[in-house]
Order: structure tokens, then sequence, then C-alpha cells
């Protein structure tokens, strides 16, 4: 009986998150600064190229399946997100209680889902949570991808990996390289 109650509870607290988190859109520019990042002397170069588009995974980095509701805190800094509802799926029942996380379902005076911090998984910044907007478009635009490529113009496009592909590959599950550089098995990587 009791687990029921506990599912119950978390189902309910999942849903008033989906419903009530901020839906935000960050500048273009977060979006493409993971393929705009070089040293000088590339950096000159790419003065003389074309930009080329970046390719971001849709895969959620706690789960390792295709998110739904890509989610980060606002002092996130970094462009991955993770599948909100693995996040909160992933938060045991003692925590709901303990994190007063549980307030949101209160009936006479509850607490707004986007006033709570909560720890992000990936950088460990504790902040309130928001889904990001671009990539819930690119994960309603494409539902059957995993992976979208982003236009210098912000255009999301569906990615077709071909052996050239020669932009850099946002992997959401991938730990980086070396700082600002992500590998991924369905974008490969530009050789120096």
């Amino acid at each position: 009986m009791m687990d029921k109650y506990r599912s119950e509870k978390k189902s309910q607290i999942r849903a008033k998150y989906i419903a009530e988190l901020p839906r935000v859109n960050k500048p273009l520019g977060f979006y493409q600064r993971m393929g705009s990042q070089a040293n000088s002397l590339d950096a000159l170069i790419l003065v003389l190229d074309p930009p080329k588009p970046l390719c971001l995974t849709l895969k959620c980095p706690l789960s390792l399946t295709r998110q739904t509701i890509p989610a980060r805190t606002v002092n996130c800094q970094h462009l991955e997100t993770f599948d909100l509802s693995t996040f909160l799926d992933g938060i045991s029942f003692s925590d709901l209680l303990r994190k007063g996380i549980l307030r949101v379902l209160l009936r006479g005076d509850p607490v707004p889902p986007h006033s709570i911090p909560h720890t992000c998984p990936i950088c460990s910044a504790k902040a309130p949570l928001y889904i990001d907007s671009y990539i819930l478009s690119a994960l309603t635009l494409y539902p059957d991808q995993m992976s979208v490529t982003i236009s210098p113009s912000g255009h999301l496009t569906p990615l077709t990996p071909t052996p050239d592909t020669d932009h850099p590959c946002v992997d959401l599950t991938s730990p980086p390289l070396h700082p600002g550089q992500y590998t991924g098995a369905s974008c490969p990587l530009p050789t120096p």
C-alpha cells in the first residue's frame, strides 16, 4: 500500500513539474558555442571558412535513452540537458520529503516547482530547474531521431550520418576528451 502511495505522489510531482516549470529559450549563441571553440590559430582559419553545423545528440546522460522533457538548472553553463522524468524518478521518496519537494502538492499553499533547488546530475550546480524549449523543439520536430544538427542560423535538421561528417558533435552521454570537445558514435569529430 505504501509503494502505491509513493508511486502516486511521484507521478503527481512529475505531472506538476512538466506543467509548471518554465520553458526557456536560450540565445542561439548558447547552443553554438561548442562548435565555435577553437585555439587562436584555428580561430583565424574559421573566419575564412563558412560556419559548419553543430551536431547535438538527444540522449539523456542518466538513462542513455532519448529524452522526452529536456531540463537543466538555471545555474548550469553546459549545453547538455537531462530527461526531467528520469531525473525525478531517480529521487528517492525520503529525499522528496527531506528536500521539501512534496510541498509542490500542497492544496492550500503549494510551492511552485520552479522555486525548488535541485542539484544538476551533470555539473552539480544547485538551483531551480527549467525546461529547454530549443531542445524540446528538436525532440518534437524529429520524434525518431537521436541526433540533430544546428545550422549557423539556428535551423534544426535531423542528422544523416555520413563518413565525411566534419562538424563537432555534442554527445550528452560521453565525457569530454578535453575541455570543450565532445564525441559520440553518431557524429564523429574532425581530425586535426
